[in-house]
């Protein structure tokens, strides 16, 4: 192993499985991995058990594993309460970016942290104009986007020349194979499969006609490694695929790849990010910056997300 050394926050997640898969195939360094999970679930090299908002407990992981590259995916969705999330995504990242500064300091050179943001920071305002750059006002509408965008709005009063070079990778939809039931494309993919197995007749979904930019995870990590080697501290990036697709269209590929006839049974909610009806971003900026293109069709993202889901 050369003397790079990778620290992956929330590394048993959807992402950082993918992540690992593709620093493992791509760099030659050592990679540590950190997780509120008692054990690892994906072939790093260490790994640590750690609650990011337990101060000591953080700076005792930086300090003994000494990091020169970070990708901090770690985040919670959804929570009993607001607070809750507010006190893990940010507090959680402002535990880990004061461990750093410190760590950089004593190593005597620039620590990179790339931070994973998301779409959710936009909000409906900035979607009223698409494509949506990195330059959008945005005014989340849900706890997890206000965090998501709290811990942007941090991120970008590092100063520049500190020790901590901070880039923010803003991803919109995430597809691939892995993606849990709780997102919309996830859940679909499990009740495909259950229904090629003859265990349901009726798919259940909300609203169907809304549109979202969908990026497939392992392009995304492709732009996160790359991020880290070529992006700007004090800046973010759209990691997206430029366009959006219908979730109806995206159900009934679905469907047809799966080769089965079933009833669809759509029952929109109330959730107030459903008032946007379109998304997609621009990547202009990270193609001409850092040279990132999404490679992986939708189609193939969608078999292989079926697939892993059988």
């Amino acid at each position: 192993m050369s003397d790079d050394r990778i620290l992956i926050t929330g590394v048993c997640g959807f992402t950082g499985r993918h992540l690992v898969a593709y620093l493992r195939a791509h760099r030659a360094a050592t990679v540590v991995g950190l997780d509120k999970l008692p054990q690892a679930t994906v072939p790093v090299d260490h790994y640590v058990c750690c609650d990011l908002t337990d101060r000591a407990a953080v700076e005792a992981v930086v300090s003994s594993t000494r990091p020169t590259t970070v990708f901090h995916l770690a985040a919670v969705m959804s929570a009993a309460a607001p607070d809750d999330v507010r006190q893990v995504n940010v507090g959680g990242f402002v535990c880990l970016g004061d461990a750093l500064r410190r760590h950089a300091v004593a190593l005597g050179r620039a620590v990179r942290l790339v931070t994973v943001g998301s779409a959710a920071e936009i909000g409906a305002r900035g979607a009223g104009s698409l494509p949506v750059t990195e330059e959008v006002p945005c005014e989340p509408e849900t706890p997890y986007g206000h965090s998501k965008w709290e811990v942007t709005r941090r991120a970008m009063t590092e100063p520049l020349g500190s020790p901590l070079e901070i880039i923010v990778a803003r991803p919109f939809n995430l597809v691939g194979p892995g993606l849990g039931p709780q997102l919309s494309l996830g859940n679909f993919a499990r009740q495909v499969a259950a229904a090629a197995r003859g265990e349901l007749q009726c798919i259940q979904c909300g609203r169907l006609d809304t549109r979202r930019d969908f990026v497939d995870v392992r392009d995304a990590v492709r732009a996160y490694a790359a991020l880290a080697e070529r992006g700007r501290p004090g800046e973010i990036y759209n990691v997206c695929a430029g366009r959006s697709y219908r979730l109806g269209w995206l159900l009934d590929r679905l469907v047809s790849l799966a080769n089965i006839r079933v009833s669809i049974r759509s029952e929109p909610n109330q959730r107030g990010s459903e008032d946007v009806m379109d998304i997609y971003g621009d990547r202009t900026k990270i193609a001409r910056e850092v040279g990132w293109e999404p490679a992986i069709s939708i189609e193939r993202s969608l078999a292989d997300l079926l697939a892993a889901a059988e």
